[in-house]
Parts: structure tokens; sequence; C-alpha cells
């Protein structure tokens, strides 16, 4: 059985095999647990134009948006538009409830310091979701994997012994 090609060859193979796929499922099934505490997800991103640019868009315009006074604004929102004015690109992400998104996602008006800039959500950020049993599953494969690609050399260490 030693010398069997099944055992020399297709089962370490299928071991390779297994420590691949658990390996391809375990990594995502673990960064589905910590993705929270190392990122944003689920915090979409704002863009605000400065004063110029918005009036530059709104020239000539009659398109109804919606428009906020920064202090009728909740802190999170008030942070990310005043994040966003001076980030050089003009984003930030809103931590925190987020009550006007609808609003912001169809482009509204904030007044800061008396100057009125566009603002509009830019990026979603959703978090990623991974199947409950896909780490485990993928924990179980690699150490199945393990153990085929390590049995046959295992098997004939142990034949050998045995025999002298």
């Amino acid at each position: 059985m030693s010398d069997s090609p099944l055992f020399t060859y297709v089962v370490p193979f299928l071991g390779v095999v297994l420590v691949a796929v658990g390996i391809a499922a375990a990594v995502p099934g673990a960064y589905d647990l910590i993705q929270e505490e190392i990122t944003t997800c689920g915090a979409p991103s704002i863009a605000v134009e400065s004063a110029a640019a918005t009036e530059q868009r709104l020239e000539g315009s009659r398109v109804e948006l919606a428009a906020f006074d920064i202090d009728e604004l909740p802190p999170a929102e008030q942070a990310a538009v005043r994040e966003a004015l001076v980030d050089p690109v003009g984003e930030a992400q809103v931590t925190g409830p987020f009550p006007h998104e609808a609003a912001f996602r169809d482009g509204a008006l904030v007044t800061v310091e008396g100057q009125r800039h566009y603002a509009t959500v830019v990026a979603e950020n959703p978090c990623f979701e991974a199947a409950p049993l896909q780490l485990p599953l993928g924990v179980f494969a690699v150490a199945l994997g393990a153990v085929a690609i390590l049995a046959p050399p295992a098997y004939r260490r142990l034949v050998a012994l045995e025999e002298g």
C-alpha cells in the first residue's frame, strides 16, 4: 500500500487542494469578523464642494435641493461636512447617525458661515458579509488538507520503522 500511486500522489494532491480551498474560505470569513474594528464600513462618504463651485453649479439651475444650516444638522453630519471642507479631496465619512442621508443622496445645500456648499453621498462603504460557517469550514478544510498531505510520508516512515 505504501507504493500505491493513489496514496503517494492523489491523496497529497487532494490535501493541497483542500488547503487552498480552506484558505480561500477562511480569510474572508475571518475578515468578516474583524472588519468593524479595522475599517469604517457602514459609514457612507460625502463630498462637499467649495462655495465657488457650488455657485457655479447652481447658476441658471431650477433644481430644488434640500437646504440645511450647519447648526441644524446632527453632530455626525456636522463633523463630516466640516471635515470635508478642509479635506483636499473634499470628502469625509459620516460616522454616526445619518438621518438626512436621503437628502444628501439626492444632493443638498449646506450653509456654513453664510456660504452655501453642495454636498452629496459619494460612497456607500458597505460591510463585507460572509456565510456564518465560512470561517470554521475553511479552518477545517485547511486542517484536513494538512492531514492528507502529511499522512503518506508519515505512513511510509512508520512502515520503515516496523521493518527495521
